[in-house]
């Protein structure tokens, strides 16, 4: 062994270095999207002389970002943001997307609760056309990787659409959910599905979502330069006991 490094070294270096891994993961993120969303529209009865048609009606449209005390909102497509030296939030939604993400920074020392999320949601009204189908499809992704736990973490989306009788109650609907909760997880899933009509023209709605949480009480990642501290005051108590076991040997 070498005469510089004992036993006692050579542990503490091990244990920097199992120690370094988890200091790299300061930050976990959390995000949601619809992407390429789109609808078409088939015609069921190519007898009956009518071509397939949709109107829209009420088209709302809600994003909204906060964390750390601050709210950033719009009630129409366009994109949100926060972003404070704890952690992050934007959102975005257009006509062919709907997007969320949230992220927390573990700074060291910090026993703070901190929450980040964002929301992008869209609902809009439509009448179809009789015997029509309307088929709605998407990309959507779900992912989240927490470097801690955390009291409530989550990454969502959904995809929904219902038709209405004469009466006002559902007649066709349909839901696509997916969702990464408390852990690490990725997916990339082909969204679709269709209402159809049947003789009347039905009014309906459809809606998509992006929804990402990121809060409660996380456990600080101590930075790379803490360790190295650590080891620093092991080499010099090292130094030490050496010396005093030396000036001991020569007084003898």
């Amino acid at each position: 062994m070498h005469p510089h490094f004992n036993k006692r070294t050579l542990c503490a270096l091990a244990a920097l270095a199992a120690a370094w891994a988890p200091a790299q993961a300061d930050t976990s993120t959390s995000s949601a999207s619809i992407e390429q969303f789109q609808f078409r529209l088939v015609d069921l009865d190519l007898n009956d002389g009518i071509a397939p048609w949709i109107t829209f009606g009420t088209d709302s449209r809600v994003v909204r970002s906060e964390g750390a005390g601050q709210v950033d909102t719009r009630s129409e497509a366009g994109s949100t943001s926060i972003a404070t030296q704890s952690g992050s939030a934007g959102a975005m939604l257009s006509d062919s997307a709907v997007l969320a993400r949230s992220s927390v920074n573990h700074l060291p020392l910090d026993t703070a609760n901190h929450a980040y999320g964002s929301r992008s949601s869209r609902v809009a009204e439509f009448v179809l056309s009789p015997n029509t189908e309307l088929i709605f499809t998407g990309i959507g992704r779900i992912a989240q990787q927490l470097g801690v736990q955390f009291a409530l973490s989550e990454a969502e989306i959904k995809m929904s659409a219902h038709l209405l009788d004469a009466d006002g109650s559902w007649s066709h609907q349909l839901n696509k959910n997916y969702a990464v909760r408390y852990g690490d997880g990725a997916a990339t899933v082909n969204l679709y599905g269709s209402l159809m009509s049947d003789a009347q023209q039905r009014r309906g709605a459809f809606s998509l979502d992006a929804i990402t949480i990121l809060s409660g009480p996380v456990t600080s990642v101590p930075e790379p330069s803490t360790y190295a501290m650590l080891l620093a005051g092991t080499f010099m108590l090292g130094a030490v006991a050496r010396r005093r076991k030396a000036a001991g040997a020569r007084a003898a």
